[in-house]
């Protein structure tokens, strides 16, 4: 494996799980992600601000206090990536040979393949491949609605 869970692909793990909280259906938020990248910090919510109009001139700038609860940790452990395979029906295919780990649903002809050499491990190349089908499954989802 040629890469480390160094801060550059901390930082590529959580724009990952970004794009999938913004278009997942328990979240749909857009959150960022920490100052001081870690395997454990959580994503951020950030707040939509809206312009609230409390008398003919003068606007007041809200923003939201509702609690929102923070995503899981997508494409940095087991424990949030396999519940999400699950739920999108998403089949995992290690080719050890080859060096990769195919994600996808059905056939394979749209899977998202990732090369081991291109992360940390196996299992760091299974769960950015689980991610980024996952973020196509539920695009390709809307799409059709």
């Amino acid at each position: 494996m040629t890469k480390q869970w160094d801060e550059d692909y901390l930082m590529e793990a959580f724009a990952d799980e970004i794009a999938l909280a913004k278009i997942h259906p328990l979240w749909r938020r857009t959150f960022k992600a920490p100052a001081a990248p870690t395997m454990d910090a959580q994503l951020i919510y950030s707040p939509r601000a809206s312009t609230h109009y409390t008398g003919a001139t003068s606007p007041r700038l809200m923003l939201s206090t509702k609690i929102v609860p923070v995503p899981p940790l997508w494409r940095r452990t087991w424990d949030a990536a396999g519940p999400l395979s699950a739920y999108l029906g998403l089949s995992i295919r290690y080719d050890d040979e080859e060096g990769a780990v195919s994600v996808g649903v059905g056939s394979g002809r749209r899977n998202v393949t990732e090369l081991y050499a291109d992360h940390p491990s196996k299992d760091a190349a299974a769960l950015a491949a689980i991610v980024r089908a996952a973020i196509q499954r539920l695009n390709d989802i809307r799409v059709t609605y």
